[in-house]
């Protein structure tokens, strides 16, 4: 009998934090990785779930990161 996992990751980044997009073309899905000092992250999709639902990760993922942005901005611009 199997249980479902579950996890949650903290990634407090550094002051040299890196962000890359590896992309293969049509040959396997992209991954999106995350390194800073002393932590790695690395996000895809497994080749079996459908590209509709990657496609569908892929853009709420890029809502997220729209917002994420627009709320440093904010942050930043009231300490300015």
């Amino acid at each position: 009998m199997s249980s479902p996992i579950g996890a949650s990751i903290s990634f407090h980044l550094t002051e040299k934090p890196f962000v890359m997009c590896h992309e293969y073309g049509t040959k396997r899905t992209p991954i999106l990785a995350v390194q800073d000092k002393h932590a790695a992250l690395t996000l895809y999709a497994r080749d079996n779930l459908a590209p509709a639902e990657q496609l569908k990760f892929a853009r709420e993922l890029l809502a997220a990161a729209t917002a994420y942005a627009a709320a440093v901005e904010m942050y930043a611009a009231q300490l300015a």
